[in-house]
């Protein structure tokens, strides 16, 4: 029986289905784990190499972290979850319908400084529902310290790089492992929150 014969072996109301589990054939290149180096604070060591070769590497980190944890610049991620202004506070959020949250239950929203894992770019042809499904700790809310909100430029993980890549980004993500924008963003963020 090839693979392909395993792979649909099974049917739900006789529509093939995709087997659970199903045996890898031997010989098969697995996936490389990467281990960069690490700091004493848990960061990665920023490298000095600014080669292509590195910003196919960054590239890749950067696109897991879009998978992972909502990051957004302008050309990595959801379109729709970067802020130009690289602020990211729930004045600036699609979800925010005056001092309230469409989605999170939470009670008056801080549009300054408040924001979670959950914003979007305000936007006429992105309507919304009043679902208040989301508890403030499961979207990640907080608001932050310095009174102005997120982003990469706000964020203790993110140091200034050695020598910007080819697309001009000029920060270091050490949670990461890529250069990123100061105006870009993701759930990771490290600004402090009151």
């Amino acid at each position: 029986m090839s693979l392909v014969e395993k792979i649909y072996k099974k049917k739900f109301k006789g529509i093939p289905i995709v087997q659970e589990s199903i045996e890898v054939p031997k010989n098969v290149p697995t996936r490389k784990i990467l281990s960069p180096p690490k700091g004493k604070d848990g960061l990665f060591i920023q490298p000095k190499d600014s080669s292509a070769e590195r910003e196919v590497v960054e590239r890749h980190n950067r696109e897991r972290f879009a998978g992972h944890f909502k990051f957004a610049d302008p050309l990595t991620g959801a379109p729709n979850t970067y802020d130009e202004r690289g602020d990211y506070n729930c004045g600036r959020c699609n979800q925010a319908n005056g001092k309230e949250c469409l989605l999170v239950d939470v009670d008056n929203l801080d549009l300054d400084a408040g924001s979670c894992g959950d914003w979007e770019v305000i936007c006429a042809a992105d309507p919304e529902m009043k679902l208040y499904l989301k508890s403030p700790k499961g979207a990640g809310y907080g608001v932050a310290e310095n009174g102005k909100g997120f982003g990469c430029s706000r964020c203790p993980y993110a140091s200034k790089a050695y020598q910007p890549d080819s697309r001009g980004r000029e920060l270091y993500c050490g949670k990461g492992d890529f250069r990123t924008y100061g105006t870009a963003c993701c759930v990771l963020n490290g600004a402090p929150t009151k």
